[in-house]
């Protein structure tokens, strides 16, 4: 069995503008190192027709790409094992800026109350940031709060069970743990680790380097890249990167190579730092390890992959052959 690992960086790759990118700025050795001996490409994570954002990209990148717009709510509800009673339903709801910005936590936990009592025929739960989620017997319709608009998700198409406990998703609460259940891969959540720019990387690295031992796919979601994006946060943002560079890339990319394994490191979609919003381009791809031969740019960034080749899945590439 060959081992193999998935890195996936939470809306780490950006538009191509003409100035740098933080994927270009970002200091990140241990990829470069992978980009070295590796190929490096573009994969393909919004299918036709869909909006780009974690529930697409990331089932997508395990394999199991939507048809159609996908249930963000129930995505939510499993990453916070939230029991959804049969006859009810539940929705995320994002509360914003009147300049879209996001709500951040502090202020979110303040008008948790109101909210509540603005929905009193749903259980309103926090979790995180501006995130709520809403159990109730109907679609709320509360749209302003105190000034902030109030987003909801859409219905949509629930995630089947593709994937079985070969597969583990290391992950944060969030879209990536929620995915990972719904999806029927094993889900472990480290203590510390919370999705956003101060989530412990190094605890999410040594729960995947226990789940080497037995897994056949280690999937490691690093949201905090994302999260400082939609903040418009350029410092916030590749500090991340060179974190999960130093954090995770490192000590992951050492342990397939002892184990003659294959290492992917990618992103789910594309966030602009400058605007806080999704795009659905492909996005760079780096993958290395056993039987990959090496081709493509020498960096793993959207300059220099704007023309590269696009593939359906991170392990697809016709260089990778199982022994």
């Amino acid at each position: 069995m060959v081992s193999r690992v998935l890195v996936i960086l939470d809306g780490a790759a950006e538009p191509v503008w003409p100035w740098p990118s933080t994927l270009e700025e970002a200091q990140m050795p241990a990829l470069d190192a992978l980009c070295d001996r590796g190929l490096v490409a573009r994969v393909a994570t919004t299918p036709a027709g869909l909006s780009p954002g974690s529930e697409v990209g990331i089932p997508t990148l395990l394999g199991a790409a939507p048809s159609g717009p996908v249930d963000r709510g129930r995505i939510e509800a499993a990453a916070a094992e939230v029991d959804v009673p049969p006859d009810a339903g539940v929705w995320r709801l994002d509360l914003h800026h009147a300049d879209g910005r996001r709500a951040v936590t502090a202020e979110a936990m303040l008008l948790e109350p109101d909210l509540a009592g603005r929905l009193p025929d749903h259980d309103v739960l926090h979790l995180k940031g501006h995130r709520f989620l809403a159990v109730g017997a109907r679609r709320p319709a509360l749209r302003r709060l105190a000034g902030m608009s109030i987003d909801i998700w859409d219905d949509g198409q629930e995630l089947e069970p593709v994937l079985d406990r070969s597969t583990v998703v290391i992950a944060a609460p969030g879209a990536a743990a929620g995915c990972g259940r719904l999806l029927g891969a094993e889900v472990v959540t480290p203590r510390g680790a919370t999705g956003d720019v101060g989530s412990d990387l190094r605890a999410k690295t040594r729960a995947a380097l226990a789940a080497l031992r037995t897994a056949e796919t280690v999937v490691v979601h690093v949201g905090g890249a994302d999260e400082a994006a939609h903040h418009r946060d350029r410092i916030g943002k590749r500090a991340m990167l060179e974190a999960a560079d130093a954090d995770v890339i490192r000590p992951l990319a050492r342990a397939v190579a002892d184990r003659g394994g294959i290492l992917a490191v990618t992103s789910d979609h594309a966030t602009c730092v400058e605007t806080g919003r999704h795009h659905a381009e492909p996005v760079p791809l780096v993958l290395a390890g056993r039987g990959v031969a090496r081709s493509g740019a020498v960096r793993l960034h959207e300059r220099l992959l704007a023309r590269a080749r696009v593939w359906d899945a991170p392990f697809a590439p016709a260089e990778v052959h199982a022994p």
